[in-house]
């Protein structure tokens, strides 16, 4: 890992990771204050991620149309 990570296209890479991804989970735990699963086993912690993740997409997905809505409309 270190070996691919040290190339030009690992480092370009491992930069925009900090965009994509790092923010989506500052936001899950910030924004939905999660800070810890309620329930024990790999299994169970995989389906409770999986709604965490789901619900906060669903949200930002409702804040979208919101917005768009509210756009004016241009007629011609």
């Amino acid at each position: 890992v270190r070996e691919r990570l040290a190339t030009e296209e690992g480092k370009r890479k491992y930069s925009q990771r900090k965009i994509d991804v790092e923010p989506v989970f500052g936001q899950i735990k910030h924004n939905r204050q999660f800070h810890r699963f309620s329930l024990r086993g790999l299994s169970k912690n995989t389906v409770e991620w999986g709604l965490i993740c789901a619900a906060h997409n669903l949200i930002k997905w409702t804040l979208k149309l919101n917005q768009r809505s509210k756009e004016p409309q241009i007629r011609r």
